[in-house]
Parts: C-alpha cells; structure tokens; sequence
C-alpha cells in the first residue's frame, strides 16, 4: 500500500503542472488529494519507525538481561558454597532481570495489537517479534532454574541453622548443667555464733569430761544448712568473725588455716584466713566457729 502512494504522489505533480495555467478548480482537489496522501504516507512511516523503536528497546533490554545472566552464573563460579550475601546478590540480580523480561513482554503484547492493524507488508516486523519471543521465554526459562537452585539452596541453609540451633542449644543445655554441677561441687558452707547460739539451732553439742567439766564441743550429726552462710570454696578464702576467743569446732587440718587476731585489739579475731583451700575443706564442707561474745 505504501509504494500505491508514493506512486501516487510521484504522478500528482505532473498532472498539476499540465494545468498550472489558472484556478482550476480540479487542480485544488487535485492538491488536496496530494495531501491528503502524504499525510497517509508519513502517518504510516511514523508508525512503522515507532514500531521498530520499541523493538530496539526490547534487543538492548535482552542484551542486558543476558549480561546480568553471565553476572549470576559467574557469582556462582566463584562462590560454589554460596553465602547469604552472594545469595542476596544473585536474588537482586534475578529480581532485575524478571522485571526486565516483564516489561519487554508487555512490550511485545503492545506491538502484536499494533502490527495486526499494519497489513501483510509487515510479516517481516512479525517474525522479528516471534523470534523475541522465542528468546524471552528461553531466559524466563533459566531464571526459573536458577530459582530453583536458589530455593533448594535456601532450603538447605534453613535446615543446616536449624541443626546449627539445636546443637547449640544442647551445648548450651551441657553448659549449663556442667557449670551447675561445678557450683555444687564448689559449695562449702560455714556458721559464726556463741556456743548457746549454735546449740539451740542444733549445731554443736558437748561430750566428754565429768559432771560438765571439760566436756569439749562437737558439731552435731544432724545439722540444720539452711543456718549456714553457703560459699564458693574456690573463691573465699577468708572468714569474717570480729569475736573473743573464736574455736574452730568443725574438722581441718592444722595448718590449713590461721585465726587473725584484730590489729587494734589483742583479744578479738578478726577473722579466719584459708591458706591451704584443698586440705581445708577435704574432710568436711561444713566450717563452724564457736565464739565468746
């Protein structure tokens, strides 16, 4: 239909310059009619060039697409363990390129409905959009493969934290008990108080000697701990005591301790100082002191 009108118009002129002799009237519909087809003519080629612009743009973005592809796959390469950030490149990368290949079918959507009301001169136009379509979906193909792997992928680092958690958690469970069981086993405990005070809370009694005289105290068998101050052994090693005449009554080596008298006062223990920690604590957890107020 375009080569009729410019045959057309390749003809008009001739006929209007046979008749440029006055204002006759068919010369004026005759120019009209020149118009009117140029007009047909340029409305067509703009067209046409609109069409083929947009196919430009559908190539580059394809272009574009297969080398944001190349970027995935060397990313892949390079990370063949795939951390989260190479991971949450390749996912931007993909988002990018299903965009891309979501505008350039809209594109081509647009174009069929345009080239439809073109006429048979524009098959070629057609085959050239068939074979952009053939190259879309074979990249919607890969993308979607690479999906795949990215899920599966996905799939196994939740599994492999999951592990990681539990196994942490069971560590931590270990941890604790151990810690729990260490603390018990640190644990000592000891009581500062007059013989009555021990006495009446079950602590210590006296035996021995005749009729009351030199009976000597002795820690009882059944004693009350909640009474008791309890220690981390390993970590105390002194005794506050600031009383007369204090009296280890518990079982400890000699030399396993010392009672230090009060700097300003010579008759007052200041307090009972642990030097050999093990020994100390080897027959007994329990650690009593009698004193006179």
């Amino acid at each position: 239909m375009k080569k009729l009108l410019i045959i057309a118009l390749s003809v008009m002129p001739l006929l209007l310059a046979s008749c440029k002799g006055g204002e006759d009237p068919q010369v004026a519909i005759a120019q009209k009619k020149v118009d009117s087809l140029q007009s047909i003519v340029d409305a067509k080629d703009g067209e046409i060039d609109a069409l083929f612009e947009v196919l430009n743009e559908i190539e580059t973005n394809l272009s574009e697409i297969s080398s944001r592809y190349s970027q995935v796959n060397d990313l892949k390469r390079g990370n063949p363990e795939m951390s989260a950030h190479v991971k949450g490149q390749i996912t931007d990368q993909l988002a990018v390129i299903e965009n891309m290949l979501q505008q350039n079918k809209e594109k081509i959507a647009a174009l069929n409905a345009k080239i439809a009301n073109l006429g048979k001169e524009n098959t070629r136009l057609q085959e050239f959009i068939e074979t952009l379509n053939t190259r879309i979906a074979d990249q919607e193909n890969k993308i979607n493969s690479l999906m795949g792997e990215l899920n599966v992928s996905r799939a196994k680092i939740q599994q492999l934290s999951s592990n990681v958690e539990e196994l942490t958690k069971s560590n931590q469970e270990k941890d604790e008990y151990i810690a729990y069981q260490t603390n018990e086993a640190n644990k000592a405990y000891y009581i500062v108080g007059s013989y009555k005070e021990l006495k009446d809370m079950g602590i210590v009694n006296k035996s021995g000697g005749f009729i009351g005289i030199g009976k000597k105290q002795n820690t009882s068998e059944d004693m009350d701990i909640s009474k008791f101050k309890s220690i981390d052994r390993t970590k105390v090693t002194t005794v506050t005591i600031n009383q007369k005449k204090a009296q280890v009554i518990s079982k400890h080596p000699e030399g396993s301790y010392e009672l230090v008298m009060d700097e300003n006062d010579d008759k007052t223990v200041a307090y009972l100082v642990i030097k050999d920690v093990n020994a100390f604590w080897r027959y007994t957890n329990y650690l009593v002191v009698s004193t006179k107020k």
